[in-house]
């Protein structure tokens, strides 16, 4: 949250120490603090959001922030095997493929199993009110994180000794500020 203040405000510190940490910290092994399931958007680098340097967050992007078998191994093995203690799944305003999902239509190549993956999403935002699009983005990180919380048996029992909590957020491209998500949050 402090790193996101600081980006939010032009603050942003962690890009001055990248040279030194390569050197003395992540050419040996990697200790990130935190996993970021995010969307492969170009705009929304989980590091420069947070303001965190080399070797600091596990990053997992797809189009979509979904969480196909894949990607849930990354985020498996940086909890299971790196000891992660947070996975944070974050969307962001305006997805294209969210936004894409909900257009429908026929798409072509491999597209059509990404909209599958957020069929889910697309589906009870049509029952919510407010801006469908919003409401679509921020179902598919709380699905997401449910489906990560108890559709992995090696998360659903990091989170259920303690060692791991998965939350939800979706990053907001006006404003550059992350918003946490009561629903996928556990609060």
């Amino acid at each position: 949250m402090d790193g996101n203040a600081r980006f939010v405000s032009g603050r942003l510190t962690s890009f001055q120490e990248d040279l030194t940490i390569l050197a003395q910290k992540t050419a040996e092994k990697q200790e990130p603090f935190a996993a970021v399931l995010s969307c492969a958007d170009s705009r929304v680098p989980p590091e420069i959001v947070f303001d965190k340097g080399l070797g600091d967050i596990f990053d997992v992007r797809v189009a979509g922030n979904v969480a196909g078998d894949d990607e849930t191994a990354s985020l498996e093995y940086a909890a299971e095997h790196l000891h992660v203690p947070l996975v944070v799944v974050m969307g962001h305003s305006d997805c294209g493929a969210v936004s894409a999902a909900l257009e429908g239509g026929t798409l072509p190549g491999k597209l059509p199993n990404l909209m599958a993956a957020l069929r889910p999403a697309v589906d009870q935002s049509a029952h919510e009110p407010g801006d469908r699009l919003a409401n679509a983005v921020r179902d598919n990180v709380v699905h997401v994180v449910e489906q990560l919380r108890s559709g992995s048996p090696v998360l659903s029992h990091l989170v259920e000794t303690g060692k791991l909590h998965i939350v939800g957020a979706v990053y907001s491209l006006q404003t550059g500020k992350v918003n946490w998500l009561p629903a996928a949050t556990g609060g």
